[in-house]
């Protein structure tokens, strides 16, 4: 057995000094406060971007050949367009399954014949037209037949294929679950345009539908704003913490030494 001269001696435990209770409180207070303050005015700001948004202007009406072209990947969404063609002896497309104004309603899709010099490819093309709406007990008795050839109105894309709803055969007409033009391709003549053209003026007995929705621009400077709110409140209470973790405690005699 070692003498005890030899026996190292365990190692002083290191005091630990009392919170600053006083202190931790106050920072604690700041860095609440920062953050109460900075995220009520940067939500504000937020808002005001909203309420001070303006309506985008829309794209000056263009030929339908400036947008897109039939057997080719449908673009130009929301472009307004007009075309000049004739009504395809081909059966019109309804619909169902659709919600316009709050009734339960049947869209009315005809064929329009383009011509070859109207497309862009030199070939005659067929686009499908929405040319109105009315509510699903009217359509058995409703014509089938468009208005005016010049056709204009705005590019909207067409939908997934789904599977046609089991409804009494219309003369005329074929019946689908959605506005699917690829399904249209097999009643009427190819090249078929990919995206369709919600005309402004409906067909003769049909009701017009809804103008597209408005697109807005945020105001981007309050939404910048918002933005450096919120992170001055961030920031406020990551120094807080900080703040508290370094000097949260009183020092001890041996740290002062």
């Amino acid at each position: 057995m070692p003498p005890e001269s030899d026996i190292p001696e365990a190692p002083p435990v290191a005091s630990v000094g009392r919170l600053r209770w006083g202190s931790l409180a106050g920072a604690a207070a700041v860095a609440v406060v920062s953050l109460v303050i900075c995220g009520f005015l940067g939500t504000w700001q937020w808002q005001r971007a909203h309420q001070q948004s303006h309506a985008v202007d829309p794209d000056p009406r263009t030929q339908l050949s400036a947008v897109m072209r039939p057997g080719e990947p449908g673009r130009g969404e929301g472009r307004l367009v007009e075309v000049d063609g004739t009504w395809a002896n081909a059966e019109a497309g309804l619909v169902t399954g659709k919600q316009v104004d709050g009734v339960s309603a049947v869209l009315l899709v005809l064929p329009l014949t383009v011509a070859a010099d109207a497309t862009g490819t030199g070939v005659e093309g067929t686009l499908g037209v929405m040319a109105g709406w009315l509510p699903a007990d009217e359509v058995v008795t409703a014509p089938l037949v468009g208005g005016t050839p010049h056709v204009t109105g705005y590019v909207r894309g067409g939908e997934g294929l789904t599977p046609p709803p089991a409804e009494p055969s219309v003369a005329g007409a074929v019946w689908l679950g959605s506005m699917s033009t690829a399904t249209l391709a097999q009643h009427w003549t190819a090249p078929v345009y990919s995206y369709l053209v919600v005309a402004d003026s409906p067909a003769p007995g049909w009701r017009a539908l809804p103008p597209p929705p408005e697109q807005k621009r945020l105001d981007l400077r309050s939404l910048t704003y918002s933005a450096e709110w919120w992170l001055f409140g961030i920031f406020a209470a990551v120094i807080s913490v900080r703040w508290m973790r370094d000097n949260g405690r009183e020092q001890t005699a041996e740290e002062d030494a």
